[in-house]
């Protein structure tokens, strides 16, 4: 991450990329999902996080008819990260990940941004209708508490102690359990490498009560 002297100092071209308005969210009467760590084109991903396929190809054509299966052209998609694994972003790669972009049709595709997505790459960030670091609010769906939607699971989040939920990706199905905190990732057994029901992970996550702070 570059320095603010950095900033001020360079002669590089610098783009803002854009991000969802919280507004819009919360306005919205879209159906929205969510789903993280899909790795797409990541063939080490199978062996690492023991998926079942037999190819990276298989891999990547079972997740894009899972999605098309579940979420329609004009709902919302929040993808929480990872939607690549670790590679070299270059021209070639770039013509991939965008051909791979063009057979989801969800047309309302966000990314919180994780680890292993490339970082201040306008080509890859064109892919999606906004990237962000986070989105947290209260009102998405109707839901009267906060979620909070980041690529790392954390332990205090915002509105923790009156209720608000967090969604997060990047363990890949081996988090701790934590009061009202969810890993939306695909690896996780009844996900079935599919995008989730907003309204319908929230629902499962209010039957715990909200814990509060945790002290040592």
């Amino acid at each position: 991450m570059p320095s603010v002297k950095e900033l001020v100092k360079s002669t590089r071209r610098i783009f803002v990329t854009a991000v969802p308005s919280v507004k819009e969210l919360v306005k919205s009467t879209r159906r929205i999902f969510v789903t993280a760590d899909t790795h797409f084109g990541h063939t080490e991903a199978i062996a690492q996080f023991k998926r079942p396929f037999a190819s990276v190809d298989a891999m990547d054509e079972a997740m894009i008819a899972n999605m098309n299966a579940v979420v329609g052209a004009n709902d919302i998609l929040i993808h929480l990260g990872d939607f690549t694994g670790p590679r070299d972003w270059n021209g070639a790669e770039c013509k991939r990940v965008a051909a791979l972009r063009d057979r989801i049709a969800c047309r309302h595709l966000h990314l919180v941004r994780g680890n292993h997505d490339p970082d201040n790459e306008k080509r890859f960030d064109e892919l999606f209708e906004s990237v962000s670091d986070v989105i947290s609010a209260r009102g998405i769906s109707g839901v009267d508490e906060r979620i909070v939607m980041f690529h790392y699971p954390i332990d205090q989040w915002q509105g923790r102690p009156n209720g608000g939920f967090h969604l997060h990706g990047h363990v890949h199905a081996f988090s701790s359990t934590v009061a009202r905190r969810c890993d939306v990732g695909v690896d996780v057994p009844a996900h079935a490498f599919a995008p989730q029901p907003l309204v319908e992970l929230i629902a499962q996550l209010r039957d715990t009560p909200p814990s509060g702070f945790v002290r040592a």
